[in-house]
């Protein structure tokens, strides 16, 4: 309950950026295009300090990965969560994707430089996927806030995927079952 209580200012201030026109989905494209522009490191090296992160956010989905199939990993990034969960599942397909044209470029040559063969990386929206496209689980790792309208995406998810991991920190995350 009070961790609930301490996000209500950084809502509220969403909410009135959000109104003021100051937040948009071209400025937030804007800001990763620049952000991943300018980094440069390699994210699987023990050594990186992101790198438990990332294990910690990959091991939150490793309980819920499907069998077989295909699993979509939706404002992938870099995709570094996107190429472990690959390095460790080789017999599912994964497709990570963002609206970030240099994330993708970056996600591409992480997956090149560990040789993985089972994933690939678009610069596309969710919604302009095609209609008829499946997944055994959909991920999204600290991206849900990124979303413009929320019930809708959940409305559009409900149709190509029945499980859905929401990750928002290493240590918390939200399992959804998705009722047809």
């Amino acid at each position: 309950m009070l961790r609930a209580l301490a996000r209500l200012p950084f809502l509220a201030i969403r909410q009135l950026r959000w109104r003021k026109g100051a937040w948009s989905r071209d400025s937030d494209r804007e800001y990763h295009e620049h952000l991943y522009e300018a980094q440069d490191y390699d994210a699987f090296r023990a050594s990186y300090p992101g790198y438990v992160t990332i294990r910690r956010f990959a091991d939150h989905a490793e309980v819920l990965m499907p069998a077989t199939g295909a699993v979509l990993d939706i404002g992938c990034g870099p995709g570094e969560i996107t190429c472990e969960l690959a390095r460790r599942h080789p017999h599912l397909s994964f497709l990570g994707i963002d609206h970030s044209t240099q994330a993708i470029r970056r996600a591409t040559r992480n997956a090149e430089r560990l040789g993985l063969g089972n994933i690939r990386f678009q610069a596309i929206s969710a919604e302009d996927l095609p209609a008829n496209d499946r997944y055994g689980l959909v991920l999204m790792f600290d991206a849900f806030h990124h979303l413009e309208r929320p019930r809708e995406f959940l409305t559009w998810l409900r149709g190509r995927t029945s499980r859905v991991v929401v990750c928002v920190s290493p240590s918390e995350s939200l399992t959804v079952r998705m009722m047809r």
